[in-house]
């Protein structure tokens, strides 16, 4: 059951969305089945590591290529396997409200915190007509709701509807996934006393965190493709929450081969040619020692040689893995 009623909702949002949250890749067999036990052994080590909040269900988890019985297996397997360790937020795609909301009650009962909604992606445009539907989540939902912005879903909610749905009681936050740090500087300005807004760019959080009043970063990757260098990151974390720039500056700098990496093999295929290139990403996860296996079709299974080679030579140039972690990947 939650932890919160709605009127504690967003005090409880803000209270404990701190800390990183990342939202990793799924684990598929050969055969492009569900691979649990890794799964459930990627979950134990997200936890071991120090993650503070897993992400479930997403885009980057392909939860959009489940069926219904597969996502809801996926999902007890990682409520399971967690143990209570780690603040459990699940992303949910679909468009119909009545099945957002039976998802919610599912995952309520195997312990979740929170729920992340993305904007509808199918016949809802209307300002009138998406208030409608978040308003429907908000008085029938058990768990609050994050509100997941990107233009994924087809449709950008413009800053006066969320003023507005950041007034109803179980709208507790939102990921702000608009690649623009200045939309989200100025939606925290706007809406920021009610909900807790995130940027979901780890590059931006030292400044945001520092000059915005940041509180997290919601939905990424960070803590897990750092490897061995996650305890630099958190050092990064500490020092900028202490409002340290000069000491955490160096830190970050150091970092930054791993975000040029994330940006040349993931984010650039996105934005340029609107392309989810997610093999890499499990690539570059399986040589930090989870268990990846393949991508669902119509994804590419997985990516070529000179990619492949490409993430391995940079991270041992970082030093997020060594030459051991290579024989045992």
């Amino acid at each position: 059951m939650a932890k919160y009623t709605s009127k504690e909702a967003k005090q409880w949002a803000r209270q404990h969305m701190v800390g990183s949250t990342n939202a990793p890749t799924t684990p598929f067999k050969p055969d492009f089945s569900l691979d649990e036990a890794g799964l459930a052994y990627n979950v134990d080590k997200y936890a071991q590591i120090g993650l503070y909040g897993l992400m479930t269900g997403g885009n980057m988890a392909e939860g959009w290529n489940m069926t219904p019985a597969e996502w809801n297996r996926y999902t007890e397997i990682c409520a399971s396997a967690n143990r209570g360790r780690m603040m459990l937020t699940s992303v949910i795609l679909d468009p119909s409200p009545f099945t957002v909301i039976e998802k919610a009650k599912f995952l309520d009962k195997l312990g979740y915190d929170l729920i992340e909604v993305i904007n509808p992606v199918i016949q809802l445009r209307s300002d009138a007509d998406l208030y409608g539907y978040y308003k429907y989540l908000n008085d029938h939902s058990p768990l609050a709701i994050v509100l997941y912005q990107t233009p994924t879903a087809g449709v950008v909610l413009n800053h006066g509807l969320i003023n507005r749905l950041a007034d109803l009681p179980m709208i507790v936050g939102i990921k702000n996934g608009v690649s623009n740090p200045a939309d989200s500087i100025a939606l925290r300005k706007l809406c920021g006393d009610r909900i807790v807004v995130t940027e979901p760019m780890e590059s931006f959080y030292l400044w945001d965190r520092i000059v915005h009043g940041a509180q997290c970063i919601f939905g990424t990757l960070e803590v897990v493709m750092y490897g061995r260098k996650r305890n630099r990151f958190f050092e990064l974390v500490e020092l900028a929450n202490a409002g340290n720039f000069n000491e955490a500056l160096p830190i970050y700098r150091e970092l930054e081969p791993m975000r040029d990496l994330l940006t040349e093999v993931f984010m650039t295929p996105l934005v340029t040619r609107n392309t989810y290139a997610l093999a890499p990403i499990k690539y570059w996860m399986e040589l930090l020692g989870f268990r990846m296996g393949v991508c669902r079709p119509p994804l590419a299974p997985t990516c070529d040689e000179a990619t492949k080679e490409r993430i391995r030579d940079a991270l041992l140039s970082a030093g997020a893995i060594v030459e051991e972690d290579l024989k045992a990947a």
